[in-house]
C-alpha cells in the first residue's frame, strides 16, 4: 500500500469521465445512489478526497497551490507512518495529537493550512461514510497574525517574535520593475523578452493580479469600456470573475508588446491565445511560443530582485500587497480596492487600512494644539 504514490497519480485531466467509470466499476454507490466509501480501500479514499474536494471539475490552481495541498498530505500521511497509523484508525485521541503536533512544529499560518486540510479530508469522510463520526470537530486551528507578514526570528531578550510586511513603497516597487528587463541575457528574441519582463512588472504593480491570475490572461481578456478606457477581466480564486482598468502607461507597453510579437493588436474578446509566451528557438526564421509558467514568472521576479536588492525574500505576491496599500494610501475607496483585488470579504481589505491608519497616527496627533502657549 503506496499512499504516497497515490498523491502524485491524482490528477483533474478527464475527471468527470474517469469518475463515472470508477464509480460503476467499483460499485461505490448505495441504494440512494450517493458516493459511499465505507468499504473502500484507503488509497481509493484518498484519491477519491482529490479528485471530489481538491481537483473540482472546471476549477484551476496555481502549481503553488497545487503543491502546497500535495505537502499537506504528505506531512499527514509521514505522521501515521511514524505512529504506525491507517486511515481507519483515526479517531478523536489520533485527531487531538496530530492537532498538537502540527500547532507545535510549523508556524500559525501553514499550521492553519494544514489543519484545514485534515479538516476537509475528515468531513469527506464522514460524508462518504468511511468514518462513522464528525471528527473534524476536534480539530482546533491556531489564531492568525492578522495582515500580511513574513516571520523573522525572534531577536534575543525579546518575548515577541518579529514580523515584516510583505510589501514594498512605491519608489522600491519602482525600481525593482526597472530590473525586470535587465536580467534578459540571450541576444535572441532580446526585445521582446525584455518588454515582456517590464509589462509582467506593470501588470503586477498596477493590478495587484495573483500570480496564478497573470498567467491566465488571454489577450481576449483585455477589452475596451464605453468610455474608450482599457479594461482587462480576470477569473479569480473561485472562478470569480472581476475587472480592473488598466493604466495609460500599462496599456502603451501592452500594444507595443504585441506589435513586437508580431501579433494583432485588435481587441478580440474571443482570441484566447496567451499574453504571456515564454519563447522557444524553432527555426532562424521564426520563434515556437508556450504560455508562461509559474516557476518561470517566479525565476523572472528573483533574477530581478538579485540583481537590484539584497532583500531575497521578495516574490511575485509582493506587488499585490503594494498595489493594495498604494491605492488605499491615495483614498482609492475601500469597497472599490476590495473588488479590484478580488478580496472575498472587505475584512480582508480593511487589515491594510488598519495598519495605514496606525502609521499616520503621528501625523493626526500633530495636528492637535494641545497646549495654549
Amino acid at each position: 500500500m503506496d499512499l504516497v504514490a497515490s498523491i502524485t497519480n491524482v490528477t483533474n485531466e478527464r475527471y468527470l469521465t474517469d469518475l463515472k467509470e470508477s464509480l460503476h466499476e467499483k460499485n461505490l454507490l448505495d441504494e440512494n445512489r450517493n458516493l459511499n466509501l465505507g468499504q473502500s480501500r484507503e488509497e481509493d479514499f484518498l484519491e477519491w478526497f482529490f479528485a471530489l474536494k481538491i481537483y473540482k471539475d472546471g476549477r484551476t490552481f496555481s502549481p503553488h497551490t497545487i503543491k502546497a495541498y500535495k505537502a499537506d498530505a504528505k506531512t499527514l500521511l509521514n505522521y501515521m507512518l511514524q505512529h504506525n497509523l491507517s486511515f481507519r484508525d483515526i479517531g478523536f485521541p489520533e485527531v487531538k495529537s496530530y492537532n498538537e503536533y502540527i500547532k507545535n512544529n510549523y508556524a500559525n499560518k501553514t499550521a492553519i493550512r494544514k489543519l484545514d486540510f485534515f479538516r476537509r479530508l475528515l468531513e469527506f469522510g464522514y460524508e462518504t461514510h468511511f468514518y462513522k463520526a464528525l471528527l473534524s470537530r476536534w480539530i482546533v486551528k491556531p489564531a492568525a497574525q492578522k495582515g500580511h507578514y513574513i516571520i523573522e526570528e525572534t531577536r534575543q531578550n525579546q518575548s515577541q517574535t518579529r514580523f515584516q510586511l510583505r510589501e514594498l513603497s512605491q519608489e522600491d516597487a519602482e525600481f525593482l520593475i526597472s530590473y525586470f528587463p535587465k536580467i534578459v541575457k540571450t541576444d535572441t528574441y532580446r526585445k521582446q523578452l525584455q518588454t515582456r519582463n517590464l509589462l509582467i512588472g506593470y501588470l503586477l504593480y498596477t493590478t495587484g493580479l495573483r500570480a496564478s491570475e497573470l498567467l491566465n490572461l488571454n489577450w481576449g481578456s483585455f477589452r475596451k469600456n464605453r468610455r474608450g478606457n482599457l479594461l482587462v477581466d480576470v477569473i479569480g480564486k473561485g472562478n470569480k470573475p472581476r475587472t480592473i482598468p488598466i493604466r495609460q502607461e500599462t496599456k502603451d507597453l501592452l500594444f507595443n508588446y504585441r506589435e513586437l510579437l508580431d501579433e494583432s493588436t485588435e481587441l478580440n474578446i474571443q482570441d484566447t491565445s496567451p499574453l504571456f509566451y515564454s519563447l522557444y528557438n524553432k527555426e532562424k526564421t521564426r520563434f515556437m511560443k508556450r504560455r508562461l509558467t509559474y516557476p518561470s514568472l517566479y525565476k523572472i521576479v528573483k533574477s530581478a530582485v538579485k540583481l537590484a536588492t539584497q532583500n531575497t525574500a521578495i516574490s511575485p505576491h509582493w506587488f499585490r500587497h503594494t498595489f493594495v496599500t498604494v491605492m488605499l494610501e491615495n483614498d482609492v475607496p475601500l469597497a472599490v480596492v476590495k473588488d479590484w483585488a478580488g478580496h472575498s470579504d472587505i475584512s480582508t481589505t480593511n487589515l491594510y487600512l488598519e495598519r495605514i491608519n496606525q502609521d499616520n497616527m503621528d501625523v493626526h496627533l500633530e495636528k492637535l494644539n494641545m497646549f495654549n502657549n
